[in-house]
């Protein structure tokens, strides 16, 4: 059994650990709520953006626009979101299970494929993997205080519009619910698949549950959407930023719950320990005195 003295500085340095984790985790609340509430605000203007969508691509004369059209370039674009930050868990082992089934389904089909990243630190598993991103955009935080949204959304617009690319999507870890997350590929590009994914998996939209009258569309679809597309393909690629930072909030929140819980139980069993030292140690030391008394007498 170890000694009362290493006993106790174990003690101290779980106490430590528990401190730590258990502000960590109260910090990561504070933000998963933050996160939670401009989510809800979002998706309101999601669905609102993919009814406008499904109107025009469903219309009775097809809209003749690039974004609408299949390209065959052989040559896809996959965006990968990681963790700003460590200590979430498994957050990144699952988005680079996705990105492997991406390489070889890629391979398999001899298609080529661009890998984009954000700063972040499943970097070091691409480096492992000897996976060179095309190019590394900001991390989530900053991506979502307005920096690099832009230049993902007009990048990737004008690499399918010239015929770069047949189609982008975006590797992340969605958010169902605080007890359901999990790792989802988004189609951005082609705008007819990503609309056909956001009328089904937000609002239902179908032909039979809107009812209007004719109307006059002013200017022209095209026109229309020629500004729309742009609008729906950069909101939702932040909405996909933002499920990404509530997953990871709430990953971590989790993940520092239960160091904080595993480091209470260690200090418990450490009590315990060191009670049952400094008891042996007191009984010890009463056997020397009876027995030295013994021996005078």
């Amino acid at each position: 059994m170890a000694g009362i003295r290493q006993i106790l500085e174990r003690r101290r340095a779980a106490e430590s650990i528990r401190r730590i984790t258990r502000t960590m985790e109260m910090v990561s609340t504070a933000r998963y709520k933050t996160y939670h509430n401009k989510r809800d605000v979002a998706a309101e203007y999601e669905n609102a953006l993919s009814q406008i969508g499904y109107l025009l691509v469903t219309s009775e004369e097809p809209v003749n626009h690039p974004l609408l059209k299949a390209n065959n370039c052989n040559r896809s674009a996959v965006l990968a979101i990681g963790s700003t930050r460590g200590l979430c868990g498994s957050y990144n082992s699952h988005i680079a299970r996705l990105i492997d089934v991406h390489i070889k389904n890629a391979s398999q089909l001899g298609k080529n494929l661009d890998i984009y990243a954000t700063d972040s630190r499943f970097l070091s598993m691409l480096n492992y993997r000897k996976i060179k991103p095309q190019k590394i955009y900001p991390n989530i935080d900053q991506s979502l205080d307005g920096v690099g949204i832009d230049e993902i959304t007009d990048n990737f617009i004008e690499q399918y519009i010239a015929g770069k690319i047949d189609c982008f999507e975006i590797v992340y870890m969605q958010y169902f619910s605080a007890s359901h997350q999990s790792v989802q590929t988004m189609t951005i590009l082609p705008l007819t698949e990503l609309i056909d994914n956001l009328t089904t998996r937000s609002t239902a939209i179908w032909p039979y549950d809107i009812s209007f009258e004719e109307f006059y569309l002013s200017p022209a679809a095209f026109e229309v959407i020629k500004g729309l597309a742009r609008i729906i393909v950069r909101a939702s690629i932040e909405f996909c930023f933002t499920d990404a930072a509530l997953s990871e909030h709430l990953a971590r929140m989790v993940a520092m719950r239960s160091a904080t819980e595993n480091a209470e139980n260690m200090i418990k069993d450490l009590t315990n320990e060191y009670n049952i030292a400094r008891q042996n140690r007191i009984t010890g030391d009463l056997l020397d005195i009876v027995s030295g008394t013994g021996a005078l007498t």
